[in-house]
């Protein structure tokens, strides 16, 4: 996602603000390792559709479509100014009604709260900087039901860095609600994070672990030291990640896609969706696994909409 900069006004929160500016500055990463299999996803360009909430004007970042269909999340401009998440209701796949805001999730200005993501359990998942940097565990969790979340507390395990400058950026959680598939990225003053990898975490009670998960092995082809990766999407089968991408150093994003055979394996070589425009990000999948979201910022009025296409 694009991040605006933001000029900090009081010491004592610089640390807060410094990540609310450049938190969900996102990215992809490449392999130069060989796999198995190739990707089958073939997106039809010519019926790329920008999707219409109606209702809702403003910036719309980082989508994120429910299993059941009937729910998109996202957010506004990740600018970390009053950052806020809403949702709306399906009508057709390209027509939404906005709902509002989702209750109980978003915090008073200056905030971020942002990157939606939920399983079949209504979990409700999302990345807040609201008590960082006192507190690491920067991931929170809460129950949704019908536009309001309840119960929210930050999400516990092993996969924070606890370290001045590393944060979670950004979370997906599958369909069955024991596997995350997070973002660990490091800050140091710049507009972009220093370092952006993936990681993988399994559920362990009320924890989530990376310890038991092999996640540098899965992950092995989609982490790269040339690139900054981030907003993962996983299918509901487990075997298509998707992903957005940056190479250090060239501010342009794109969204890839991998796929493994089983779920033991890792995920193959990444290969680019060639979709239009720049800024282009944040990808999410619908159950079927035929359709994909994502959102990007158009010229025309300077905010980002969110786009979808036919992959399959």
């Amino acid at each position: 996602m694009y991040i605006k900069k933001e000029v900090l006004m009081r010491k004592k929160k610089y640390f807060y603000l410094l990540f609310v500016c450049i938190i969900f500055t996102v990215f992809c990463s490449i392999s130069n390792k060989t796999a198995d299999f190739t990707s089958k996803v073939q997106p039809d360009i010519l019926k790329e559709t920008k999707v219409i909430i109606n209702g809702y004007d403003l910036d719309a970042m980082e989508p994120f479509i429910t299993k059941d269909g009937n729910f998109l999340f996202f957010n506004s401009l990740n600018d970390g100014i009053n950052t806020s998440l809403y949702y709306a209701t399906k009508v057709t796949d390209t027509y939404f009604e906005f709902q509002g805001e989702i209750t109980g999730v978003n915090g008073t200005p200056p905030h971020l709260d942002a990157v939606a993501s939920m399983d079949m359990q209504n979990e409700f998942y999302f990345v807040s900087t609201r008590d960082y940097p006192s507190v690491y565990e920067n991931l929170q969790i809460g129950h949704f039901d019908n536009g309001i979340v309840t119960g929210v507390s930050p999400v516990m395990g092993d996969f924070y860095i606890k370290s001045p400058g590393w944060i979670v950026m950004d979370v997906e959680v599958n369909k069955a609600g024991d596997v995350l598939y997070y973002v660990n990225a490091k800050f140091s003053g710049g507009s972009l994070p220093d370092e952006a990898i993936f990681g993988i975490a399994l559920k362990d009670n009320s924890e989530f672990n990376k310890s038991s998960s092999n996640s540098d092995y899965i992950l092995q082809n989609i982490n790269s030291p040339d690139y900054l990766v981030y907003a993962a999407c996983i299918s509901s089968d487990g075997k298509e990640f998707f992903f957005t991408r940056i190479k250090k150093g060239i501010l342009k994003t794109e969204i890839c896609h991998s796929v493994r055979s089983n779920l033991v394996d890792p995920f193959g070589i990444p290969e680019v969706i060639k979709l239009s425009g720049d800024l282009v990000e944040a990808p999410t999948l619908t159950d079927d696994g035929k359709r994909l979201y994502y959102h990007k910022k158009l010229n025309e009025d300077g905010k980002h909409h969110i786009f979808t296409i036919k992959i399959k």
